[in-house]
């Protein structure tokens, strides 16, 4: 349709609809044009919509409330979902309560726009409750799971919310509710009103304030898939919720996905310079560090850096802050353990006694006549009487030279909502591994910038009691899995001992970014997608031919399986159920020491 370019009092008449409901006569229409090419009554829908998030919504609020959110544990891809369709949910209320008469014209739209829009595939949980909710909206009824239609029952209920707290309020009792998020983490949320707002406000914008993670830097720059939290606030806040259901016929355009931040030399200085103070001290010295940076910062990864640390915890430094945030994820991550103790020190004495039992079988001395060796006293009799001349045994010592384990656990953003279940599978493999007598180090990996960044929670020989630390573990930032191996595996190669183990529990999702200081970018200026896997899958594949067995545990969700098994080949394990966790772990290791 063209009535939009032609029609100069249609054009003003949109603008108005929002200047109106806003009271707001600053801002301006963002997609309009798009919406008006399916449908008048869309158009004027949408320009009311648009006018109402003004009006109800404090947006810097929204923005405070997701970046502390996801920084203290919350799965960014559910609860920005929740809020998404709380808010619409809010908006569309507070319309139809002022302008009863929108309802007659979003249904019409919406009518136009479903003749010639696909509604995709609902896969996720997420995805079935948005269907749900946007046929209601179109007056229709739709059949769904008990469970998403509580949580549609819920979302739709916000005939008591007055204000942008109260819906902020919401979305948390939804999340805590639905999706077993810590309401403790945001408890002053419950407190007084003013104070709750500035908070919220405050944690939107002034990223290097002491009160801060560093890797909020990355949280505000870069998030998730693409998307930071900046452009997911700016996406629900000016599109309507079946924009994310399907597309339109025509195949639009895709994006080129460069994957690069670009910084000031002034403000890159500033962040190198203050990566102990936000990661903990480096357990290398500057020479160790250029050296290892030398032989692994290579190739996709040329320009990259590499920080080995012990973390905040157990390292000299005045970032009270960041202390405090650990201290409490490995209070978290403990209680999680805890309670299933007893199903996780089952597993670990089961994965104990399966490795030893495998070790023992391995090292066997066993004889076997020969004419050669150490003599067998009766058996002489047969010398000049037989032909016989194996008077002998000839001993075959099984012993392998001992073992030497590396666990490497990804601590990337993408691992929020799975903390707790990580850091009790590391802490199961490693206690198993310390008390069958293998010398086993474990680190998580994460990348922030141009740097990955692997914590150590304990060393080859460190003793039992260290195992303790592995609940030190938290997920932030990015995953530049390749160079994670690469950088890894410099330690394993030096260890004496002659059979090598490498385990690393992932997601099977590499994700990472570059940084600009200038007009060059050195090394591939992206890491995501398939790129990324076959990096990772090469990576896996030269340990490999350098001796290490290399076995992948699964941390992520079933439909990135595929991933995981382009990188790992067959030696990797999955499994829903924790209790069978350390059966397959067993069967693994026993097919990889028996195979060696």
């Amino acid at each position: 349709m063209d009535w939009i370019y032609s029609d100069y009092d249609m054009d003003s008449r949109l603008k108005n609809i929002m200047w109106t409901v806003s009271g707001d006569y600053s801002e301006d229409l963002e997609k309009f044009e798009e919406y008006s090419k399916l449908s008048k009554d869309l158009a004027i829908y949408y320009a009311a919509k648009a006018g109402a998030r003004r009006k109800f919504i404090n947006w810097k609020m929204i923005k405070g409330y997701l970046n502390y959110r996801i920084k203290k544990g919350a799965s960014p891809e559910v609860i920005i979902d929740v809020a998404e369709l709380v808010l619409d949910q809010i908006v569309e209320e507070k319309l139809i309560r002022e302008r009863p008469g929108i309802v007659e014209i979003r249904e019409a739209g919406y009518d136009e726009l479903l003749k010639s829009y696909y509604i995709t595939k609902h896969k996720t949980l997420m995805d079935q409750v948005r269907y749900a909710i946007f046929f209601h909206q179109t007056g229709k009824s739709v059949q769904m799971d008990r469970e998403v239609m509580n949580i549609v029952q819920d979302i739709e209920n916000t005939e008591e919310i007055s204000d942008t707290l109260d819906g902020i309020k919401k979305i948390e009792d939804i999340y805590t509710k639905h999706f077993q998020g810590i309401k403790e983490n945001i408890d002053f949320l419950y407190e007084d009103k003013e104070k709750s707002a500035k908070i919220l406000e405050e944690f939107s914008d002034n990223i290097f304030s002491e009160e801060y993670d560093f890797n909020d830097f990355m949280l505000d720059e870069f998030y998730g898939d693409g998307e930071d939290v900046a452009e997911a606030i700016e996406r629900i806040s000016s599109s309507l919720i079946v924009e994310s259901m399907g597309k339109m016929n025509e195949d639009p355009m895709e994006a080129s996905d460069k994957r690069v931040i670009a910084i000031d030399e002034e403000m890159a200085a500033k962040i190198y310079d203050r990566i102990e103070y936000y990661y903990g001290k480096s357990f290398m010295n500057k020479e160790e560090i250029m050296k290892t940076e030398k032989k692994v910062c290579r190739n996709a990864h040329e320009g990259c850096r590499v920080h080995f640390t012990d973390g905040i915890l157990r390292t000299l430094t005045d970032n009270s802050f960041q202390m405090k945030y650990v201290a409490r994820q490995k209070e978290n991550n403990t209680g999680y353990y805890n309670n299933n103790a007893r199903v996780y020190k089952r597993n670990i004495y089961k994965l104990k006694e399966s490795i030893i039992r495998t070790l023992r079988m391995e090292e066997e001395v066993t004889s076997i006549p020969s004419e050669y060796g150490v003599i067998v006293p009766n058996r002489l009799w047969k010398v000049g009487r037989t032909h016989n001349y194996k008077v002998f045994n000839k001993i075959l010592n099984n012993q392998k030279g001992g073992y030497v384990v590396e666990i490497l656990l990804d601590a990337s953003g993408s691992q929020r909502s799975r903390q707790g279940k990580v850091a009790a599978q590391g802490y199961i493999i490693s206690q198993a591994l310390t008390l069958a007598g293998i010398p086993n180090r474990v680190m998580s990996f994460s990348s922030f910038l141009d740097y990955t960044i692997l914590r150590r929670f304990r060393d080859y020989n460190s003793p039992e009691s260290e195992n303790k630390n592995i609940f030190e573990y938290y997920s932030t930032g990015n995953n530049r899995d390749g160079l994670a191996i690469r950088a890894a595996c410099e330690g394993i190669y030096k260890r004496e001992e002659e059979h090598k183990i490498l385990i690393i529990l992932s997601d099977g999702k590499p994700n990472d970014i570059k940084i600009s200081k200038t007009s060059t970018i050195r090394g591939e200026t992206s890491y995501k997608g398939m790129k990324a896997i076959k990096d990772t899958a090469m990576e896996v594949r030269q340990a490999r031919k350098n001796g290490v067995l290399v076995m992948g545990v699964f941390t992520g969700k079933e439909e990135d399986l595929s991933a995981e098994k382009f990188i790992y080949g067959k030696d990797f394990i999955y499994t829903r159920n924790i209790e069978k966790f350390s059966d397959i772990v067993g069967m693994l290791l026993k097919r990889i020491i028996e195979n060696y």
